[in-house]
């Protein structure tokens, strides 16, 4: 079973709905995983669907095509020395007790000038912790919600010129509520309810001016941020010229470089890339079954990790929607398999480094972008790694895990 995703299900109330999920095989170039390599398949590989007529791509250009072959078959063979990280300091407590719910760590995220690390827990609670010092300065409690369910996503909004108040955070939680926050006074500034939807993934545009949600329902919502209205829904859908979303939605990325361009990812085997002027997408890449915070963009590069043992961590060309190159995961100090909730582009204008990690092995791995070279491994968290952020501008890395903490790495010491 998927420990993440049926946490986030489960604690919603979700259960029979989640019981009633019988596992399909994916249908045409979908991604199959053999039980007897993971016994995490029958929850996290539900009714996926490969792709339709209806996902027919057209790119403008095939030029890139040869160039992807090239960097496909011309990755250097990887650096797979085993060398581990221990964390600089550990945020929260650990829980070692396998029946405890409800401290797991569903999302961590740096402030913009990497001062605070917020922690997205799954009793609904966010803690602020200095990333100097370790302690928790603020904790941020919803109140008022019909039920208790975790917070799955957190995001500080950008710090641009537009922006009067500071230090202000978005978070969505399983019971659909979308929540603005004043860190500082601990203070709720604004509630969205997405009624019958679970909410699982968010981003901010990079001016800070809108921002996108999505979850159980397939749909990317775009709120402005200024007014906290909805602006467009992009669905997509059978039958259009591009389909949508078939699955929950578990991870949205803006593009830094276009405003109009999202990226969407999730558990029907796809990323979708969309132009919020439209409401289907304009390319969608097949082969890539995100479970969690799992897909970035840097320059033409979309990122993906995937929840299965194999071909975990990938790299798209945005412009052709192909696939150009896989990073190695081995394994060689474990037998068990590393499937990915979380992966992400460094923060530096280069990008320079990949982090990921995941469950089965309960690890995270930061790789150098460029070589493939393995940097460094952190081990020795009780459950699976469910959300990884660098530092806006040290190099450090924070690994949020199932088991409650969240640790900071300097990965270049």
């Amino acid at each position: 079973e998927n420990p993440r995703t049926e946490r986030l299900s489960s604690a919603h109330c979700a259960a029979q709905e989640m019981a009633g999920e019988e596992p399909m095989a994916p249908e045409g170039g979908g991604i199959t995983v053999d039980p007897a390599t993971s016994a995490e398949t029958h929850l996290g590989f539900a009714k996926n669907q490969g792709p339709s007529a209806d996902h027919t791509l057209h790119p403008n250009s095939s030029t890139n095509t040869t160039q992807n072959d090239e960097r496909r078959h011309a990755e250097p063979g990887p650096n797979v020395s085993m060398k581990q990280f221990a964390p600089e300091i550990t945020l929260g407590e650990a829980i070692t007790d396998p029946d405890r719910t409800g401290h797991e760590v569903f999302c961590t995220r740096y402030s913009p000038d990497g001062q605070w690390v917020a922690a997205a827990c799954g009793d609904g609670d966010v803690k602020i912790y200095s990333s100097a010092t370790g302690t928790m300065q603020y904790q941020l409690k919803p109140q008022g919600d019909r039920e208790s369910a975790p917070t799955c996503c957190v995001r500080f909004r950008p710090n641009t010129a537009s922006s009067r108040t500071k230090n202000v955070l978005l978070t969505v939680n399983a019971n659909g509520t979308v929540r603005h926050w004043h860190m500082t006074s601990m203070k709720c500034l604004h509630t969205i309810i997405e009624e019958d939807n679970q909410v699982y993934a968010l981003d901010y545009r990079p001016d800070g001016l809108k921002f996108a949600t999505a979850g159980q329902d397939y749909q990317v919502r775009i709120y402005d941020e200024a007014t906290k209205t909805l602006q467009s829904t992009l669905s997509g859908g059978y039958g259009r010229t591009k389909a949508g979303h078939s699955n929950r939605v578990f991870s949205l990325k803006y593009s830094t470089t276009d405003p109009n361009i999202i990226l969407s990812g999730g558990w029907d085997n796809t990323i979708q890339i969309w132009d919020v002027r439209q409401d289907v997408p304009v390319r969608s890449c097949f082969g890539p079954h995100i479970t969690g915070d799992a897909v970035d963009l840097h320059g033409n590069d979309i990122l993906s990790g995937s929840w299965r043992p194999e071909k975990q961590l990938q790299v798209w060309d945005i412009r052709t929607t192909q696939h150009v190159r896989d990073y190695t995961w081995t394994s060689a100090a474990t037998s068990e398999h590393c499937m990915l909730y979380a992966a992400q582009y460094s923060k530096d204008p280069n990008g320079r480094h990949i982090v990921a990690g995941g469950s089965g092995s309960n690890e995270a791995r930061v790789f150098e972008r460029d070589s493939g070279n393995l940097v460094g491994t952190l081990r020795g968290m009780h459950h699976g790694v469910y959300s990884t952020d660098f530092h806006p501008t040290a190099n450090q890395v924070a690994v949020a895990s199932g088991d409650g903490a969240v640790r900071l790495v300097n990965y270049l010491q």
